[in-house]
């Protein structure tokens, strides 16, 4: 019962969303449609996929870093450009966690007991039950966009975010631990009378003391292990693998995490499109996960999911050499999973709206005729924006051929495959679930993540039943293993991993160095573009990469269509982020540079990448 309530979240909100009108109707907004009804988009700005960030109560109470203004206060939250919640007068459809309209687009609200859980089960006060409402995220945080256009707003779901979650995890960790800090006991003070009444007792705030402290202690051990060294994301990036590796590092050793080998998260990557996804045969940038149908849910997507929550604060507890059958306890909800992939498979597109100026129809036929020639080998035409059962498979173009020095930035894909770490609790357990294969006292974190995810989803049997997924442990069979890595000697840590991704040895069949090649449809809603961010628009990504701008400014919204992208100069509004693919000497930034994706640039006239860009925003 408790799964169907669940799986029919989006039927009982199509219901409750008549109460009150979004904020997305609101004046001054235009609808860019893409087949979802207002109901299913609500859905997919709150449903929870298991994911605890912090304690509700404790967010409410939060004052920001070095401030006594509130976390939540609105422009705060805008200042990390994370988007205002578009649910005014709207209520949850689950009575018993009802939904905090104060949280920003795409954070969540989770209720689930935490008997069996880990580092989420925290007692604050007396008489506390186990479903206390904790703060997380869905996808919709990484994947929902607004841009801006003169006076008028358009919301894009699927499409990157401009947020900085960086800067947004370190100014959520700085203000949890000043408020822990005995050096300023007004601000706990402050704290403990929002989360516990003006009347506690002395127990209480002891306890609360506490738990504040158990939560510091999880998020100081995960930001050592992320540290990037300096690189700043900014705006519309993030190293989600780099971030979802060091999580499983951590679960793995979470009571011996002094000796745990840590892969700094220096390979921030733009968050991608998510329509067409379910339509492609290989997702990831590296394409390292493939997609694999099953009762029409992407089995291959259940458990790129639940590696994606595992990343984004699931709690999940590992079980060293558990018994037959057995998986790994966590707070995965696997039947919102299902029913937010079941209906990404029904997102269609962005047509570019009505509101930009209109396409140069005759522009347009000239590109469509370069793309042809140029571009389609790689980026495949689908037959029609409303065609979401057509099937693509992407092109997988190999980072070092060649070892030429102008391929594309090749952090993520190297890091993807050379990220080590010490096994601990994983250690003896069966790498892949259905094999025989076990895991010795060191492991690539690309097999150890995919052994995680299997053994969550392990531990769901019954919700796993229900959906139709019982064979998704099929999928594992098809993970690609790089093994253990040697790493030259003498080098430091970052010259070291350079080396060994140089000399990694790839099948040109089946490169696992690589980024891919999909459909290009709704491509100007995507901005910046590589799969680094590291290009402000399509003008630039035509242009030979050493006439392209090595630093530009982002965090506008406001939308550029002759160059389609977001405006890059320093005085459009909210502009505050630098983004540098070099540094002072000329030299590129590892994890930025933006050279790649040169297919005789040099070879294009002006005229003909304006024809390119015209037809690009047919698509």
């Amino acid at each position: 019962m408790a799964y169907l309530s669940r799986l029919l979240f989006v039927t009982a909100v199509a219901l409750l969303a008549l109460a009150g009108p979004s904020r997305a109707q609101n004046a001054g907004w235009t609808d860019v449609p893409q087949g979802w009804t207002q109901a299913q988009r609500i859905a997919w700005w709150t449903a929870t996929q298991g994911s605890r960030l912090v304690p509700r109560a404790w967010l409410d109470s939060l004052e920001q870093p070095d401030s006594t203004a509130m976390f939540l206060d609105p422009a705060y939250i805008a200042s990390f450009r994370y988007l205002p919640n578009p649910t005014a007068g709207w209520n949850s459809p689950e009575a018993n966690c009802p939904y905090d309209p104060d949280i920003p687009l795409g954070f969540t609200v989770d209720c689930q007991s935490d008997a069996n859980l880990s580092n989420t089960k925290l007692r604050w006060k007396a008489n506390q039950t186990d479903r206390e409402p904790w703060i997380g995220m869905n996808c919709s945080a990484c994947h929902t966009a607004e841009l801006t256009y003169k006076s008028t707003r358009m919301r894009v779901d699927g499409a990157p975010t401009l947020a900085d979650f960086q800067s947004f995890t370190e100014a959520l960790e700085k203000a949890l631990l000043q408020t822990a800090d005995a050096k300023d006991p007004s601000k706990f003070n402050r704290f403990a009378n929002r989360v516990l009444g003006p009347n506690a007792s002395a127990a209480d705030t002891g306890m609360l003391i506490a738990a504040l402290g158990q939560l510091n202690q999880w998020n100081a051990k995960l930001a050592a292990l992320n540290d990037p060294g300096g690189l700043r994301y900014g705006f519309g990036r993030l190293d989600a693998i780099g971030h979802i590796f060091n999580k499983v590092a951590l679960i793995a050793n979470p009571n011996d995490f002094s000796h745990q080998h840590a892969n700094p998260s220096d390979a921030p990557v733009s968050y991608p499109f998510l329509w067409n996804v379910p339509q492609l045969n290989k997702v990831e940038w590296n394409a390292s996960a493939p997609n694999i149908d099953l009762n029409d849910v992407r089995a291959g997507a259940m458990v790129r999911n639940t590696g994606e929550v595992i990343g984004v604060f699931a709690d999940i507890v590992i079980r060293n050499k558990p018994g037959f059958g057995q998986g790994y306890i966590s707070s995965i909800d696997l039947p919102n999973l299902v029913a937010i992939e079941t209906q990404l498979t029904t997102l269609q597109p962005p047509a570019w709206p009505e509101v930009l100026p209109p396409i140069d129809t005759t522009l347009a036929a000239t590109g469509r005729g370069l793309f042809q020639s140029q571009c389609a080998a790689c980026h495949s035409v689908p037959s029609s924006r409303a065609n979401l059962t057509e099937k693509y498979t992407v092109t997988v173009q190999p980072v070092l051929a060649g070892n030429d020095p102008t391929n594309t930035d090749m952090w993520m894909a190297c890091n993807a495959i050379l990220d080590w770490a010490n096994t601990g609790l994983f250690q003896g357990n069966k790498t892949q679930i259905v094999n025989i294969t076990t895991f010795d006292d060191m492991s690539d974190v690309f097999s150890m993540t995919g052994n995680a995810a299997l053994g969550a989803l392990l531990d769901k049997k019954w919700d796993l039943a229900v959906a139709g997924l019982e064979g998704v442990f099929g999928f594992a069979k098809g993970l690609p293993l790089p093994g253990r890595i040697k790493f030259p000697a003498g080098l430091s840590p970052k010259q070291a991993r350079a080396a060994a991704c140089k000399a990694f040895p790839d099948d040109a069949a089946s490169p696992k160095m690589a980024y891919k090649g999909r459909p290009l449809q709704g491509i100007w809603a995507t901005a910046p573009y590589l799969h680094n961010g590291s290009v402000a628009n399509l003008r630039e990504l035509m242009l030979p990469p050493a006439q392209r701008m090595t630093e530009f400014f982002l965090g506008t919204r406001e939308f550029d269509p002759v160059n389609v992208g977001f405006q890059t100069d320093a005085s459009a509004p909210g502009n505050t982020f630098q983004y540098r693919t070099q540094d002072a000497t000329g030299v590129a930034i590892d994890g930025n540079a933006n050279t790649g994706h040169d297919y005789n640039n040099a070879g294009l006239k002006e005229p003909d990448i304006r024809a390119l860009i015209e037809y690009l925003k047919t698509l």
